[in-house]
């Protein structure tokens, strides 16, 4: 069974991990451990835990109450396609509708924005890159 939590203090060297298999598949971008230490200390990171084990994480970049900026989404490759992402977004969601937040934005490839989409994500930009905003 998948636990969706914040992460906690004790969390700190697995999500590095976690986050630099991403950064090696080329999925995310690279977070320093001070990005990281914030994060949790802000609580807007958010892990999906098997077994006590992390498998999967997503960050919230709070820039105001009107928008903000999901960020870090990746699951482990083993534990992809069971609902894992779908899990963390939506915990996100929830973490930004209690601080009030109006819009969040994601910067994904083309290939993740079709995932985004179908998590009623919009498209707002073309090019190489696309944003993707939500109201909530």
């Amino acid at each position: 069974m998948t636990i969706v939590q914040e992460a906690k203090k004790q969390d700190f060297e697995e999500i590095q991990k976690i986050i630099n298999i991403g950064v090696i598949e080329g999925k995310i971008l690279k977070r320093t451990k001070k990005e990281i230490q914030m994060l949790i200390k802000q609580k807007n990171l958010i892990v999906a835990k098997e077994e006590d084990k992390i498998v999967g994480l997503v960050a919230l970049d709070y820039y105001s109450k009107r928008f903000s900026e999901l960020r870090t989404l990746f699951i482990l490759p083993e534990y992809r396609s069971n609902g894992i992402g779908g899990l963390l977004v939506n915990a996100l969601l929830q973490k930004a509708k209690k601080k009030k937040i109006k819009e969040i934005m994601t910067i994904t490839t083309k290939e993740t924005a079709e995932w985004f989409k179908k998590h009623n994500f919009g498209e707002a930009a073309h090019g190489l890159k696309v944003a993707l905003f939500k109201e909530i």
